[in-house]
């Protein structure tokens, strides 16, 4: 009777994977704490989850553009959208960084506990996990695509735990892929997953390769090819994912997330060391057959594009774990702790891994962007330009910076301002993209371009080449633009300056 007296105090403690996945969990939020806003586009993002909320409506043509006004646009990621705009709104822009930064900290907690569960170490869980967070921490910010990353890792997992004992459990499949279809053009990476998952399955490398088992994946499988229909653009949405996933010509040569990566920076050193890992650890070194290739091919990707890391490092982490548990040397692992000493263990790995998040905070956060957000915002992005637009033409076609395009939407539509172009470079023609670049970047033509789109404001950074006074002289259609504002980093120019 002893006995179960004595480890009654440790049924109610967290366990050792637990309380390693809190802690990671409250790093990750304080590093998107310490990262701020990050992604230009998130103002597009939010001002889209207004207009749904105030119209009740999903829209299926452009209203924030004046190139390409009226004309299709396929939002494959309202719902996410939604979700940022009632998320700030409802609890501010702080909070809403620290549920986006618990958002990579869950999945990877999701990822440690699965695989401590299946008897890997948790030091080699550990070790996975910390070079997962590595790769995912250029990425973190409030995003659509974290809440894609985070359904992967759910999607991994369930595979994973898939039983042909109870097959029908498959079926779950068709409502995770109707609610991601409606979140993230990714989820058709997601069906790439079921797909290769239903591969091994026929070829009998899986627990579902049993005949009946086998007929529930497939059911699953297909139930998420018409689920994935039901969203407010319906079947013809299908298949947009796939230009979204395209980034174009345009797109590959001027967004860094499209591009491959680059080891010399230091940004990319967390992929590099965890491309090298697996490499080390074998992609089949205790791991599914399925999961070693997905990990192959999430190498295969993000080799690609950058943008393709933080699918890698969810789809890596198990094989990394399982290959590294397969090769650790036995006088690593931990020594066994007796029963009655388990209590002072798990409770001083709790404390712990507290005292290393409110540490790290207390050292990152007061000199962060994310505490003075404001000021952020003001540095950032074209505050006072906006302002003076606001004032002197409300309902201007504005030509500004293709990463100050999601903020100009955000401060002028309400007041007529529409843009040129801005982050939704999946949804405008690549001829306006490129005749951006070319007023840009002076190209030969540039000022027949600019007066054909009758620009009416334009907001640059300082080293644009058109600063230089090339806009000092008149125009092909006789506008002569005048410098309105200025800063350390950017210039308004208006067609004629107010008094």
């Amino acid at each position: 009777m002893e006995a179960p007296t004595r480890l009654a105090p440790v049924l109610r403690l967290p366990s050792t994977a637990a309380v390693f996945a809190a802690g990671l969990a409250g790093i990750m939020v304080v590093i998107v704490l310490a990262k701020g806003l990050t992604d230009p586009d998130f103002f597009t993002h939010v001002r889209t989850g207004q207009l749904i909320v105030d119209t009740g409506q999903v829209p299926t043509t452009d209203p924030f553009s004046f190139t390409w006004a009226g004309l299709p646009w396929t939002l494959h990621e309202w719902l996410s959208e939604v979700f940022m705009y009632l998320l700030i709104s409802g609890v501010g822009l702080l909070p809403s960084l620290v549920v986006f930064g618990l958002i990579p900290g869950a999945l990877l907690a999701i990822l440690v506990v699965v695989v401590v569960r299946r008897g890997v170490a948790l030091r080699a869980a550990a070790v996975a996990c910390v070079l997962g967070a590595w790769v995912f921490i250029p990425y973190v910010t409030i995003r659509p695509q974290a809440i894609s990353w985070l359904l992967m890792a759910v999607l991994v997992t369930f595979l994973w735990g898939l039983d042909a004992a109870k097959p029908r459990r498959a079926l779950w499949l068709i409502p995770l892929f109707i609610l991601w279809a409606n979140l993230h053009g990714l989820w058709v990476v997601g069906l790439g997953v079921v797909a290769l998952y239903a591969l091994f399955t026929v070829a009998g490398r899986t627990p579902m390769a049993g005949p009946v088992a086998r007929n529930w994946i497939a059911a699953a499988f297909i139930g998420c090819l018409f689920g994935v229909m039901l969203t407010p653009a319906g079947p013809a949405g299908v298949l947009y994912p796939l230009r979204y996933i395209d980034a174009g010509d345009w797109g590959l040569a001027n967004i860094v997330e499209w591009q491959s990566p680059d080891f010399h920076d230091p940004a990319h050193l967390g992929l590099l060391t965890l491309v090298l890992t697996l490499l080390a650890v074998g992609v089949w070194g205790g791991a599914p057959g399925w999961m070693g290739t997905l990990a192959i091919i999430g190498v295969a990707m993000s080799l690609i594009s950058l943008r393709n890391a933080p699918l890698l490092a969810v789809w890596s982490v198990p094989v990394v774990a399982m290959g590294l548990a397969a090769r650790w040397p036995a006088r690593l692992l931990p020594r066994p702790v007796p029963p009655s000493q388990e209590p002072v263990r798990r409770l001083m790995e709790g404390i712990a891994a507290v005292a290393v998040v409110v540490i790290s905070a207390a050292l990152v956060l007061p000199q962060t962007p994310a505490v003075h957000l404001e000021e952020t915002v003001a540095s950032e992005f074209p505050e006072t330009a906006m302002e003076i637009i606001r004032e002197v033409n409300p309902d201007a076609r504005v030509l500004a910076e293709y990463g100050w395009g999601g903020y100009v939407i955000w401060s002028g539509y309400d007041h007529g301002v529409r843009v040129f172009v801005d982050g939704r470079n999946d949804m405008y023609d690549q001829a306006i993209l490129e005749d951006y670049s070319a007023i840009r970047e002076a190209d030969p033509g540039w000022q027949e371009l600019l007066s054909s789109y009758r620009v009416e404001a334009m907001i640059w950074p300082t080293h644009v080449v058109l600063t230089r006074g090339l806009l000092d002289q008149p125009m092909p259609d006789g506008t002569r633009w005048c410098e309105a504002y200025r800063s350390a980093d950017q210039v308004l120019y208006l067609p004629a300056c107010p008094d």
